[in-house]
């Protein structure tokens, strides 16, 4: 949420800057810097994308969240959003209208081939089955899905 008497213009620009000035921090030590699709000014592809493109730097993406958008079209939202991901978490959930539902996992990893991702994917479960049955399932599904696609 906002701060009191602050625009979400406002709050974007100081977002904006602290990201560029840590940039160019991290840039000169190697380190790679992501901004999540995780609610707040960051909630729609177009709030995330309008920060993510403003910041100046080779070493600055996305931390690519498959479960955080909910919007009509999440799949869609994460095309978008996936040429900028320099880390990818995949869920096991998606939310089209804030309605959760069972991700069609195939159709993640294809969005992150397609948008040419080379990273490191992580498994973040947050549903409801017990994770020490599922989590094992979802990771080899998931391994499937990657080395099929290599």
């Amino acid at each position: 949420d906002l701060q009191k008497e602050t625009t979400e213009a406002q709050a974007r620009e100081w977002c904006i800057q602290a990201i560029q000035e840590c940039c160019d921090y991290a840039a000169p030590r190697g380190v790679i810097l992501a901004l999540e699709n995780h609610g707040g000014i960051v909630s729609t592809v177009e709030q995330l994308l309008s920060i993510v493109t403003a910041v100046k730097s080779e070493w600055f993406g996305v931390n690519w969240d498959s479960g955080n958008f909910r919007s009509a079209d999440p799949y869609g939202d994460l095309a978008k959003a996936a040429p900028y991901a320099v880390v990818a978490q995949i869920k096991t959930e998606i939310s089209p209208r804030g309605v959760r539902q069972e991700a069609d996992l195939g159709r993640v990893v294809a969005i992150l081939r397609e948008s040419g991702y080379r990273g490191f994917v992580a498994l973040e479960y947050e549903a409801k089955e017990d994770p020490f049955v599922a989590v094992p399932r979802y990771l080899g599904e998931l391994r499937h899905l990657v080395s099929a696609a290599s």
